[in-house]
C-alpha cells in the first residue's frame, strides 16, 4: 500500500525563509509543500490537511494587525489536534519557546545557520515517533490476542476434564 505524500505548511511571513526552506526540504524529502506570509491564510487552508505545519511567531511584517505564532498554533490545534507544529523563528526568548511548547508545539527551533538541519531531524524524528506508536499499538493487539488464545485452551481443557472427554493418562509415554 503506496502511502500518500505528507503535506507541509511553511508560514513565515519572510517570503526569502519560506523559500529556502522549501528548497531545503523537497531535497530531502518528498513532501508537498505550501507556503503561507500569514497565519490567517495558512488557517483558512487548515482544510487541506497538512501533517506537519512549520511555523514562526512574529507574522506582522506583511500585514501589521497579523496574529502571532501562538495565536496560529491555539487556532491550528483547535482545529486539527493531531497535526504536529514546529516553531522556526528568530525569538530566542525561552519564555516564548516555552509557551509554544505548553500550547501543543513539538519543537522549536531559533532561526541560525543549523536551523534547517534541525527542522530536517524534527521531521524524521517525528516519524519514528509515529512508527513506534504504530508498533506499540500493534505489539499490545498481538500481546491481549495470544493471551486470548491462551485462555480458551486452558478453559477448553478445564471444560474436557469436567466432562471426561480428557484422559489422566493419555498413553505417551
Amino acid at each position: 500500500m503506496a502511502s500518500a505524500l505528507k503535506k507541509i505548511f511553511l508560514v513565515d511571513d519572510d517570503h526569502n525563509n519560506n523559500e529556502m526552506l522549501k528548497m531545503h526540504l523537497s531535497s530531502k524529502f518528498k513532501l508537498e509543500i505550501l507556503t503561507f506570509s500569514t497565519g490567517e491564510d495558512c488557517l483558512r487552508n487548515i482544510d487541506l490537511n497538512p501533517d506537519y505545519i512549520i511555523l514562526d511567531y512574529n507574522l506582522n511584517s506583511v500585514k501589521a494587525d497579523a496574529a502571532n505564532g501562538i495565536d496560529i498554533l491555539k487556532k491550528a490545534k483547535e482545529l486539527k489536534p493531531n497535526i504536529y507544529v514546529l516553531f522556526l523563528s528568530g525569538q530566542d526568548k525561552i519564555e516564548v519557546a516555552v509557551d509554544t511548547i505548553k500550547y501543543g508545539a513539538y519543537d522549536y527551533v531559533v532561526k541560525n545557520q543549523s536551523s534547517f538541519l534541525r527542522i530536517e531531524n524534527c521531521l524524521v524524528n517525528i516519524h519514528k515517533n509515529i512508527r513506534l506508536q504504530y508498533l506499540a499499538k500493534a505489539y499490545k493487539f498481538a500481546t491481549f490476542f495470544l493471551a486470548g488464545i491462551l485462555l480458551a485452551i486452558i478453559v477448553m481443557a478445564i471444560v474436557f476434564k469436567i466432562l471426561g472427554i480428557s484422559a489422566l493418562n493419555p498413553g505417551w509415554v
